[in-house]
């Protein structure tokens, strides 16, 4: 009898191996998936960006990264990093394609990021709506809408309009990033923005008459008193658009671009009244958006390398008039090395992993020898990440002390930190304000009297020009 039962209990254990096997077979995809984006998302909850630091009003803890920043007194900038091209692996070239993270922008929307086929056009389907996405460098991101806590996504890729590789399903779980992060839209073609350059690109915060009459009384008054000292002196403003007005085509279809002036318009004309020289660079970057090297950064909230320098070369075509000496560099002249980067602050405020997630990057060195004084000030903490310096933040004396070049004073927000060292190798010196300083400092302007007071100021910091 004992064996018997033996033998029953031996039989039962086997059969439900057997049924328990019979049943997951039947739904054997969806669980792996499964497993797998969820493996995916939860590396991103614990965001490994959260040893950054408040950097100020317009800037924020973003700037750190998962990175030690014990490394961070290296001067990168000093010298001219060897060229590297990174390269993408096998797999993804030859038609692969997997996802890294996953993240509510702005609900009911998540962004999927992850590695395709160089040149892919990934496509996203979920709840019923399709979505297209062109990658760039082997990276590409897709926003679909999840009503719940999960979707069901379908992914696949083509180059030049043929699939390549195999179609992807997944059950996904987008983290929810905290409060304390800035939203972010998600855009086409593995662009981003920030939230906060919305209320500029739909025309909702346009600048009472009150103030800005009294902008332009104010410039007035300030040339005025720079004239006093030196009579040739200018204030120049060296506007930035944000990547939404410059790349509107990538805002998702239900933002509405304004159609009238915007507050960055309004803003020029009163600057332009009151005899202000401004550098209006719409023009320039809409002639330039389509460039191989990109205006601005994928997933940092700043320019590129490359923008300030396209901003850089109208600013000194302007002040080269008057100081041919200090007309600016061509691009041949600078060594533009390529390389994968740790990403920036938006794949932060996305919480998701800033190393795992990198961006392909044009990285700006002179070619010639330049005084120490410029290429001595670090621009990045380290040459692989994108986070600037802090030496560039506080208030510092920098130039060439060539005489047959311009004096300058800047006041500026963190869109400086990308051409700060080729704006002062083009002046004999240049008085950098702390950034986000904008106080007007009547007794240094007429002891001192500069050449050119020049604003750095993006498009949604305007604000510092309507109150500075």
């Amino acid at each position: 009898m004992k064996k018997v039962l033996i033998i029953l209990t031996a039989l039962l254990m086997l059969s439900s191996v057997f049924f328990a096997a019979c049943e997951n077979d039947g739904d054997k995809d969806i669980t792996v998936a499964e497993s797998s984006v969820n493996t995916y998302v939860s590396d991103t909850e614990g965001n490994d960006a959260s040893d950054g630091k408040q950097e100020s009003k317009d800037e924020s803890k973003a700037e750190g990264n998962d990175e030690s920043k014990a490394e961070g007194g290296n001067d990168e900038s000093s010298k001219a990093p060897e060229k590297e091209t990174a390269k993408l692996p096998t797999e993804y070239k030859d038609g692969g394609m997997n996802i890294e993270a996953a993240s509510f922008s702005e609900k009911p929307y998540f962004v999927i990021v992850g590695k395709c086929a160089e040149g892919a056009t990934v496509t996203g389907e979920a709840n019923g709506e399709t979505v297209s996405s062109k990658s760039y460098k082997g990276w590409y991101s897709v926003r679909l809408k999840c009503s719940g806590k999960t979707a069901d996504v379908k992914l696949t890729q083509t180059v030049d309009g043929k699939q390549v590789g195999e179609a992807l399903e997944y059950r996904i779980k987008p983290v929810t990033p905290s409060a304390d992060m800035w939203p972010v839209v998600a855009g086409g073609d593995f662009q981003f923005f920030f939230q906060k350059m919305l209320p500029d690109f739909k025309g909702e915060n346009l600048p009472k008459k009150l103030h800005l009459d009294n902008l332009e009384i104010r410039i007035k008054n300030r040339l005025k008193a720079m004239r006093e000292v030196n009579p040739d002196s200018e204030i120049v403003y060296l506007l930035v658009p944000s990547a939404m007005s410059v790349y509107p085509e990538l805002v998702p279809s239900q933002y509405k671009q304004a159609s009238g002036d915007t507050k960055y318009d309004l803003i020029v004309k009163q600057l332009e009244a009151g005899g202000a020289t401004v550098i209006d660079l719409k023009g320039a970057f809409a002639k330039h958006k389509n460039d191989e090297l990109p205006l601005y950064y994928k997933l940092d909230s700043h320019w590129s390398d490359y923008g300030a320098f396209v901003a850089y070369t109208e600013l000194f075509n302007h002040i080269s008039k008057s100081f041919p000496e200090a007309a600016p560099r061509g691009f041949d002249e600078f060594n533009w090395n390529e390389k994968y980067r740790a990403s920036g602050d938006m794949t932060y405020y996305l919480q998701m992993s800033q190393t795992k997630i990198q961006e392909y990057t044009y990285y700006r060195t002179f070619k010639d020898s330049v005084p120490s004084s410029i290429t001595g000030v670090p621009r990045y903490v380290s040459e692989n990440k994108l986070t600037y310096h802090d030496a560039m933040t506080y208030e510092n004396n920098v130039g060439t002390g060539n005489s047959k070049l311009p004096k300058c004073l800047v006041m500026r927000d963190s869109y400086s930190t990308q051409m700060y060292d080729i704006l002062a190798e083009r002046t004999s010196s240049t008085h950098y304000l702390g950034m986000w300083n904008y106080t007007w400092d009547k007794a240094y302007i007429q002891r001192e009297a500069p050449d050119y007071v020049i604003y750095i100021v993006a498009e949604w910091n305007l604000d510092a020009v309507l109150n500075g």
